[in-house]
């Protein structure tokens, strides 16, 4: 505190004693683009107010120099000017004064490019001159820039200019732009060069290592590559890069060098919702079992209303980054103020990535179920195999503000494999946000459909409640579904959700929501009681992830409020 009482009047002192900055620039008859580059050339002489003006106007003609640069970078060759040193009252003044004159404008446009010109067409057709425009060396110099970043990208790595010029015409104030370019050999991907690595065998690897050996060189095909070693989660550190000095007839080696990640990981957490209160998990991975990159995982959650325990074993298959067969086993025990339940699965799933990019899986999963629901206890055994799509789109995982999320599935069983009831069952779910106004629209909406002639045979897992904090807010977790006669609610052949929210900034970090979810689940399609919640909440943009807290009234049940604590990224 000492130190700072002290140093304080020093500064004070100092900045007092030190002579004052006051100087100012003024340009007179520029427009606004041409004053904003003689500023950006120009800048202001380092010099104290006290300097003499003719010591300042020594640096006139450098000054001079950069204004005629700034004004021919803008198309004005025919520009005059006037520029000092003026004395003010506590300092002194650069005024610059010009008379730009007419432009030179662009007459014509001539990129002739020598070879394999159709895989430069859009950079040629797209560039920002024409003729009819302001000359403009910036933009020229682009044309020349683009060119290049083309050739680097596609592999054309001796690509070279045989000519580029403007040709003036300054009796006439024309330019004419003619660039000859020869992008060279086409080069291919040659030998790729991985750096070994213990813990994987060279042929898994060479599987991760997808690149086409003999195909036309992109950069694209680099990045990609990258992106589904880093996806594959064996390693933390990815280089790849073509080796331009070892260039061989016209193949480029690529050059793969990687670390690992450590083997295995551990991880806890907790948190709460108020669907299932609060919660404590716990996660471990085995990245890398063996040099085939077989990988096993356990995790396992705790709370009031849900126990689970999910085991896997994962062995990539022939693109190992994207094609994955799973084993699985699990428990999921739920006890809720509807039911209770506990299903035991064991499971076989094939995951991959699609060719328009959907997340895909084929499945099969063993599965036996004791339940209790109304005071009846029920079990059932199916066997059952399907399919589910996925895809999400958007601009930022944690906080997006446009983006959208598509589930489908289709699931079945039947009697006469194993299981004790057939049914067809059809699952969608949409997402989307939407910039609107200061805000964001949320939109969501669920739509469930099952074909059985055993209702009371399909166990409480494969059957739909609604209400909660994903569902309808303002109802209690799992508490909607048709009645029976004694007006206990159980479980629906079908459901139908909808939701709509509207959240905005009102402090950094924080977010203003207002909401309105409504459906229900349902057995009878001329049947339907539609149920309605709505309410306000508020949004913490943490670091991990938004946190919701809603209070939501249910406007079917005499406005009774709820309130929702959820969290976690949006998609």
């Amino acid at each position: 505190m000492f130190r700072a009482r002290l140093f304080l009047p020093l500064l004070a002192l100092a900045l007092a004693a030190s002579p004052s900055y006051g100087q100012s620039l003024r340009v007179t008859g520029a427009n606004a683009a041409l004053e904003r580059n003689i500023r950006a050339h120009v800048g202001m002489p380092a010099s104290a107010c006290d300097t003499s003006i003719l010591r300042l106007s020594r640096q006139l003609p450098d000054i001079r120099s950069k204004v005629l640069r700034a004004s021919r970078a803008l198309g004005y060759y025919q520009l005059t000017q006037e520029s000092s040193f003026v004395a003010e009252d506590s300092c002194w003044a650069l005024a610059i004064t010009v008379e730009p004159g007419e432009p030179v404008f662009i007459n014509d446009v001539n990129i002739n490019i020598q070879s394999k010109a159709d895989l430069f067409r859009q950079n040629s057709d797209s560039n920002q001159l024409a003729p009819g425009d302001r000359l403009n060396h910036a933009l020229y110099e682009q044309i020349k820039t683009n060119l290049s970043s083309r050739a680097i990208e596609l592999g054309f790595f001796s690509a070279r200019f045989i000519s580029s010029e403007l040709a003036l015409d300054l009796d006439r104030n024309l330019a004419d732009v003619n660039i000859s370019f020869e992008p060279g050999t086409h080069y291919r991907f040659g030998d790729v060069n991985i750096s070994p690595i213990e813990a994987l065998s060279d042929t898994f690897i060479r599987r991760l290592v997808a690149l086409d050996e003999g195909g036309f060189y992109s950069s694209s095909a680099l990045i990609e590559l990258r992106n589904q070693l880093s996806d594959s989660q064996y390693f933390n550190d990815i280089t790849v890069t073509p080796d331009i000095d070892s260039l061989s007839g016209d193949e480029v080696p690529i050059q793969v060098a990687l670390q690992m990640l450590p083997r295995q990981v551990y991880s806890a957490g907790v948190g709460m919702t108020t669907d299932i209160g609060p919660r404590v998990r716990g996660d471990y991975a085995n990245r890398y079992l063996n040099k085939s990159g077989h990988k096993a995982s356990a995790s396992a959650g705790l709370s009031p209303i849900e126990q689970q325990l999910d085991l896997s074993y994962i062995i990539p298959m022939r693109r190992p980054a994207i094609d994955k067969l799973r084993f699985s086993a699990g428990v999921l025990r739920e006890n809720n103020d509807t039911f209770e339940s506990t299903t035991s699965r064991l499971g076989l799933r094939y995951e991959t990535i699609n060719r328009w990019d959907w997340r895909q899986s084929w499945f099969s999963n063993l599965q036996n179920d004791r339940y209790t629901i109304n005071d009846e206890d029920e079990s059932s055994n199916l066997l059952i195999f399907g399919n589910n799509l996925t895809r999400t789109v958007a601009d930022d995982a944690l906080y997006p503000n446009k983006g959208w999320r598509l589930f489908g599935q289709v699931q079945g069983a039947s009697k006469s494999l194993l299981s004790t009831v057939s049914f067809g069952q059809l699952n969608i779910s949409a997402k989307a946000v939407q910039v609107f106004g200061p805000g964001r629209i949320i939109a969501k909406a669920s739509l469930g459909a099952t074909w059985t002639n055993d209702l009371d045979g399909l166990p409480i897992s494969l059957q739909y409640f609604a209400g909660g904090d994903q569902s309808i807010r303002g109802y209690q977790y799992q508490s909607l579904g048709p009645l029976n006669q004694d007006g206990e609610v159980t479980g629906g052949k079908h459901l139908l959700t909808s939701s709509i929210e509207y959240d905005f900034n009102i402090l950094p970090n924080w977010k203003l929501a207002v909401f309105a979810d409504s459906g229900n689940a349902f057995s009878d399609y001329n049947n339907l009681d539609f149920k309605t919640g709505a309410g306000v909440g508020i949004r913490w943009l943490s670091p991990i992830g938004p946190v919701r807290v809603d209070v939501a009234s249910a406007l079917d049940d005499d406005n009774k409020l709820r309130l929702h604590i959820t969290m976690g990224p949006e998609f």
